[in-house]
């Protein structure tokens, strides 16, 4: 008895796909276009508050996870107002003390922080600190920049350790920055400066000593 040999069928066409002429918008399946680019998504790039390392986030998220320690990581901004209850923040955004808030015992760590009101614990900002209403400041103080207003008087019991400073107005306590504290015309620094860099203004004062790191 002969040997009985299937023979393949060879479809000229690429498999599941019909021709050009055949196919129907409709399906997508026979309506791909391989040369169509995959849309992407913008992001941006943030810094864990928690474990300190850089990642990629969607531009337009709220909240994310770390992809590095798993840590929650908001991302909104926050107004802290007169009798606000919440004492710890966390956010990658921006944070807002009240000009009539009288806050104390607080944590943050944010981005840019504008406090407009008295508040006193330890702050942490990734972008700039602005003082922009007396206050005394018992905690730490982390800043990239830290700018004081003009006719604004702050003291920092425990210093400040920052990026770079512009003072226009009164400030009481030790400052270390790796770049730059200038003093503004009618401002005052009270208190040691370790700098790489001091700028005294005409009319500005800095009663301490300027330590070189």
């Amino acid at each position: 008895m002969p040997e009985y040999k299937t023979e393949p069928f060879i479809v000229p066409s690429i498999s599941g796909l019909l021709p050009v002429g055949e196919r129907n918008p409709r399906v997508a399946l026979t309506s791909f276009d391989p040369r169509e680019k995959k849309v992407q998504v913008p992001s941006r790039e943030v810094t864990c508050y928690e474990c300190g390392r850089r990642s990629h986030v969607p531009s337009a998220a709220l909240s994310a996870n770390c992809i590095h320690c798993h840590a929650h990581l908001n991302m909104t901004d926050i107004e802290l107002k007169p009798g606000s209850r919440r004492l710890t923040v966390r956010t990658l955004g921006n944070v807002t003390i009240a000009p009539d808030a009288v806050l104390s015992h607080l944590s943050v760590v944010c981005h840019h922080l504008d406090m407009g009101g008295r508040a006193s614990g330890s702050f942490r900002c990734s972008g700039t600190l602005t003082i922009s209403g007396g206050t005394r400041i018992e905690g730490s103080v982390q800043a990239a920049s830290l700018v004081v207003n003009k006719g604004i008087s702050v003291i920092l019991t425990q210093g400040a350790a920052l990026q770079d400073a512009t003072i226009y107005g009164r400030v009481s306590g030790r400052i270390e920055a790796s770049g730059c504290v200038r003093i503004c015309r009618g401002g005052e620094l009270c208190g040691d400066c370790c700098a790489a860099e001091i700028q005294v203004e005409q009319g500005g004062a800095h009663l301490g000593n300027w330590i070189r790191p």
